[in-house]
């Protein structure tokens, strides 16, 4: 799952790296051992990237987490970005376009064009920094379009996918 992470005015992307002893997350395409512990005090903790230890103290309101570090403090607002490349997801003249949270690969087309699909039915899987992606049927829906075939690489929002609304069957009256 990959998040973008609002920090102050800065945008940022951090996925979990699975599988890599060397790197726990990569934040915008740079691989990190991460760390974090909680310390003495409610709130408090210590926080390790690469080595580098740092006291922050977090506190959550509502969605948002508020870190003070170094005598600042920062709002960060975390959105998980498959989340909401459904909810961008439009329709439209020409379907809704499931588009891609991040940048990556195909590795896999579970469907084909004029498929019907049911709501939570696997699309594709994609994979970015060794991380697989499930991109799943929000809904019943008919598959108009396959944009990227297996092996082919993409860019964040990206369209992956067009649906077409399924047809509803009419009820006798």
């Amino acid at each position: 799952m990959a998040f973008d992470y609002a920090l102050g005015d800065e945008a940022h992307v951090v996925h979990p790296v699975h599988g890599d002893p060397a790197a726990s997350l990569a934040i915008d395409g740079q691989p990190l051992q991460a760390v974090l512990a909680p310390g003495a005090s409610p709130g408090e903790y210590t926080l390790e990237i690469d080595g580098r230890r740092e006291t922050v103290f977090a506190a959550r309101r509502g969605d948002a987490l508020f870190v003070h570090l170094r005598g600042r403090t920062l709002r960060v607002d975390a959105v998980d970005a498959l989340e909401r490349a459904h909810r961008e997801a439009a329709p439209g003249g020409e379907g809704e376009a499931l588009r891609a949270p991040m940048p990556g690969v195909v590795v896999e087309v579970a469907v084909e064009v004029g498929d019907g699909v049911a709501s939570g039915q696997l699309l594709m899987t994609i994979e970015s920094m060794k991380l697989q992606t499930a991109i799943v049927a929000p809904h019943e829906a008919t598959v108009s379009e396959i944009a990227v075939a297996p092996g082919g690489r993409f860019d964040q929002g990206a369209v992956l996918v067009r649906l077409e609304a399924a047809e509803q069957e009419e009820s006798p009256a």
